[in-house]
C-alpha cells in the first residue's frame, strides 16, 4: 500500500495530475456536448437515454441506466420527462412484471434519427485532431485506467 507522510507529498503523486487531466477532459467534452445539444431541447442525460435506446433498442431501466451512466433515482425523473414529451414508452416486461422496459416511441425514434447523426458528426470533427494510431493508444490507455479502478 502506498503511504504518504504529508498532504503535500500526496498531492505531488502522479495519479493526482493524471486524474485532474481526465476530469478536465471530461469537463471539456461535456461543455462541447451540451453546447451542441442545446438546439435539440435535450439535456445531456436525456440525450444519453434517447441515444442508448436508439442504438440498443428496448431496454430495462437497469440496462438503460448502465448504458447511459445514470443512477436509478435520476433515471426515473428523466424517463418521466421523456415520456411526458411523447419520446419514450414504458411497459412491464413479459417475463418479469417487476421489470419495466423502456422503448422509443415513433416520435422518439424520429428524434433519434434526426439528432444522433449530427451529434456524432460534431464529435467526429473534434476527434479529427487525433490520428488513428493516437486514437487507439488513447482508448488502450483509458481502458487500462478503467481496469485499475474497477471493483
Amino acid at each position: 500500500m502506498v503511504e504518504f507522510r504529508t498532504a503535500q507529498e500526496a498531492a505531488a503523486h502522479p495519479v493526482v495530475s493524471l486524474l485532474r487531466e481526465l476530469a478536465d477532459t471530461y469537463h471539456a467534452f461535456s461543455v462541447c456536448e451540451s453546447s451542441h445539444l442545446r438546439h435539440t431541447g435535450l439535456t445531456q442525460s436525456q440525450a444519453e437515454v434517447i441515444f442508448a435506446l436508439g442504438k440498443g433498442g428496448p431496454q430495462s431501466c437497469k440496462e438503460l441506466g448502465g448504458r447511459a451512466l445514470i443512477t436509478k433515482g435520476t433515471l426515473t425523473g428523466i424517463l418521466d420527462r421523456l415520456e411526458r414529451r411523447g419520446w419514450i414508452t414504458r411497459h412491464p416486461s413479459r417475463t418479469d412484471r417487476r421489470v419495466m422496459i423502456v422503448s422509443l416511441s415513433p416520435a422518439g425514434q424520429s428524434l433519434f434519427e434526426s439528432t444522433y447523426p449530427d451529434y456524432i458528426a460534431v464529435l467526429a470533427e473534434r476527434a479529427e485532431g487525433c490520428t488513428p494510431p493516437e486514437s487507439r493508444q488513447i482508448r488502450q490507455a483509458l481502458r487500462k485506467l478503467r481496469t485499475l479502478f474497477d471493483d
